[in-house]
């Protein structure tokens, strides 16, 4: 997805601690994470109390947070429309591995997909981080900052190494691959702490979608055999990208400059 980058937050608000009560469809996904991190999706970084708001851009605080799995969420014309995306893409651009598919504009037949997935995070973020509320932003001003087909295998990457995805607010993830079509490349995100880290593996199975904060750690374990396919979007607060990249420009609300991310 580019390069990123360990960035610290500068300039955000303090913290709001809210109480937060389960009971929603959304539900937290804790893969087979040790009892110690069975927290749920809204993050508790101190005497339980719960974060929400601007200071989950920073990676040191969206690290608690949790992966919100919807299972079964695309369906299978949903998963024949995206792979027949990347064919197109793949045959244009002879791209192996990462492909950018808004590549000159998004394709007609994603553009719904893309619409449910973003109306997904945004319903995520009302329940449990609230940064769209924080900054005063509605469904027009969020994005798709980059729409990416995945896919791990021989002949492509077999791994993707811990990072965060610097300057988008949500990530959504959607697996394309059936559990007999590869082995390995677990879904895996990071809490680190005084100097360690404790990996979460999440489920992660065909048409299920993985939500969660772009600043939080994540990595895919290496590819032991078969191939792996992963739909990717990042969205932001900005317009939608069509370049055969993941978009790097600036825009109004954040801005990154020497190593740092400043909030306006």
């Amino acid at each position: 997805r580019g390069p990123h980058f360990r960035q610290h937050l500068s300039g955000a608000a303090p913290a709001a601690m809210v109480g937060m009560s389960p009971g929603s469809l959304l539900e937290p996904s804790h893969g087979v994470a040790p009892a110690a991190l069975a927290y749920d999706a809204t993050p508790s970084i101190s005497g339980g109390a719960r974060v929400r708001g601007r200071s989950l851009l920073d990676p040191d605080v969206a690290q608690y947070s949790e992966m919100v799995r919807m299972p079964k969420f695309l369906s299978e014309e949903d998963m024949a429309l995206i792979r027949a995306a990347s064919l197109q893409h793949q045959t244009k651009h002879n791209a192996v591995g990462t492909q950018y598919l808004q590549s000159g504009g998004l394709p007609d037949e994603l553009l719904h997909i893309v619409d449910r997935l973003r109306d997904l995070a945004i319903d995520v973020d009302a329940q449990h981080w609230g940064l769209l509320e924080d900054f005063d932003l509605d469904v027009g001003d969020v994005g798709a900052r980059t729409v990416e087909f995945h896919e791990y295998s021989k002949v492509a990457r077999r791994t993707c190494g811990n990072h965060y995805d610097a300057g988008s607010l949500f990530t959504v993830d959607v697996m394309l691959s059936g559990g007999a079509e590869f082995e390995g490349g677990e879904m895996l995100s990071t809490l680190r702490s005084g100097g360690s880290e404790v990996q979460t593996v999440h489920a992660f199975e065909r048409g299920d979608c993985l939500v969660f904060l772009s600043h939080k750690w994540h990595s895919v374990a290496s590819l032991c055999s078969g191939t792996r396919c992963v739909f990717v979007i990042e969205f932001w607060d900005g317009t939608a990208c069509s370049g055969n990249h993941r978009c790097m420009g600036r825009h109004p609300r954040f801005e990154l400059a020497e190593g740092l991310l400043w909030i306006g």
